[in-house]
């Protein structure tokens, strides 16, 4: 280009001494004159050769193109006969409405529909069309539809190493859908970008979007080496959230350490995978102060998972609070799944002041889409015990209820009474209360069943009693007290 330039310019030269030659000595062409209409000479060539690849056969360019997307890029492109060339803001080739499909069992599966796929030039060489070459790939308003098997090559192409090229996506969205091609969630992209840094040797993902409407940042580093070293950052400001995982793979063994940050929490996992399963423990987790100690076991296909949570000097009556994070998750449908099996138990201590028990382990059992608590304990050391058996966790006419026995040992009758300022008339002994509720997370109202008392059937009278009492705050002593002397008094021993 510089060459053309340059004979350009002589011959410019030239033609201005043989007019200066053939007139008088008075007429001139300044110098700024000169490089003037040097530049708008050279910015006329520049647009024409810019202008070459319009005369390329529109067929070829398809084919082409196509070839080398797959080439570089390993994306499969198809419906690529609405193509055009642009010459701004960069030469490309414009492709709208095209499709990306996968191969998947020797059927094409389309994974994504593109409203503007460009194909930006590198301008080497336009005369020869058989030399053009790929500078970057950006794609506009794309909807990508990704299911377990579309993760699966997802996951097989970051093992790889990706094109060095750049692939960016604007304004686009995921569709994340389960086996029966159900959406699951929507995220939104609001950029993204894909290559491979030959300076780092790593392939690098970063994503900018939202997800129920809440921004995030997703980065992905994966060294092209034998252990497969990977390194994943997602970062929601609005949330207070980030989670960092980083990986190795030795031996078809995936070793590595996720530290998630919520709010005032900070949670240390180290875990190891293989054949499928996973195994993790935490490591050195703190939530808010106290500490939090867990390991478990978890197989991916189907769904299990085996875990063992202790709190240390944790208030036991947080674990009751109908608003926790624990009772939000049971109140979506996701834990109502048949390929769901969980198997967990949480326990607490606490010696802080104003808790009525200083111990407890939570048992929480998943099987075939039905939700237990059963062996569930709170224990006072100086009264006694309660323990939930016989339950059961179910929808019903938009409801959330738990139905259950709930078996209250009484230890010490003694300091029961005391805790409950009963008076002396009332006190009775009595060695175990057993009663069976249904208990609405919603609208937080209690339903008494039955009760026995050491055994008896209660009277109806005193049924009656007891059911008029259906405020579900557990953490309200003042209610918990007027409701056992209620049941004292009435009963008659």
């Amino acid at each position: 280009m510089n060459q053309i330039v340059k004979n350009f310019n002589n011959l410019i030269k030239k033609t201005i001494f043989k007019v200066q030659n053939k007139t008088n000595d008075n007429f001139k062409i300044s110098s700024f004159n000169k490089y003037l209409i040097t530049f708008v000479c050279s910015l006329f060539l520049y647009l024409f050769y810019l202008l070459i690849p319009t005369l390329y056969d529109k067929t070829w360019v398809q084919t082409n193109i196509e070839s080398k997307i797959i080439n570089e890029f390993k994306i499969s492109l198809n419906n690529t006969s609405n193509i055009s060339y642009r010459i701004l803001p960069a030469p490309h080739f414009l492709i709208q409405d095209s499709k990306i499909s996968t191969n998947n069992t020797a059927k094409l599966r389309p994974v994504a529909e593109i409203k503007n796929f460009k194909v930006f030039l590198k301008q080497g060489n336009f005369f020869d069309k058989e030399k053009i070459d790929i500078k970057k790939v950006i794609i506009s308003n794309a909807n990508f539809s990704l299911s377990k098997q579309e993760f699966k090559l997802f996951k097989e192409t970051s093992n790889n190493k990706l094109s060095n090229k750049k692939i960016k996506i604007n304004k686009s969205n995921i569709f994340l859908k389960n086996n029966l091609n159900e959406i699951i969630t929507i995220i939104k992209i609001n950029k993204a970008i894909l290559f491979f840094d030959e300076k780092q040797k790593i392939n690098i993902i970063n994503l900018k979007s939202e997800i129920f409407n809440e921004p995030f940042t997703f980065n992905f580093k994966s060294k092209n080496n034998s252990n497969l070293d990977k390194m994943i950052n997602i970062n929601a400001k609005s949330l207070k959230l980030s989670i960092f995982d980083e990986s190795n793979n030795k031996k078809k063994i995936i070793s590595g350490k996720n530290i998630i940050t919520f709010l005032n929490s900070t949670m240390t996992t180290n875990y190891n995978i293989n054949s499928g399963q996973l195994l993790f423990e935490s490591d050195n987790t703190k939530i808010r102060n106290p500490k939090i100690y867990y390991n478990g076991k978890l197989s991916i296909n189907p769904f299990d998972l085996n875990v063992d949570i202790n709190l240390s000097n944790y208030k036991i009556s947080k674990l009751l609070n109908v608003n926790s994070i624990l009772t939000e998750l049971i109140k979506t449908d996701l834990l109502f799944n048949n390929n769901i099996s969980l198997n967990s138990t949480i326990t607490a201590a606490t010696n802080a002041k104003g808790e009525f028990f200083q111990n407890t382990k939570i048992h929480i059992i998943i099987i075939d889409g039905k939700i237990n608590f059963d062996k569930t304990k709170f224990i006072n050391d100086k009264i006694g015990s309660l323990e939930l058996n016989n339950s059961n966790l179910f929808v019903e006419n938009d409801k959330l209820i738990l139905n259950t026995d709930i078996k209250i040992n009484i230890e010490n009758s003694n300091n029961l009474f005391s805790f409950l300022q009963t008076n002396k008339k009332s006190r009775k002994l009595i060695k175990n209360i057993l009663i069976n509720l249904n208990y609405d997370f919603l609208t937080k109202e209690i339903q008494f069943n039955d009760v026995k008392i050491d055994n008896n059937e209660v009277s109806d009278q005193l049924l009656n009693i007891i059911g008029g009492f259906n405020d579900n705050n557990f953490n309200n002593l003042n209610n918990s007290r007027r409701l056992l002397n209620k049941i004292l008094n009435s009963y008659e021993g």
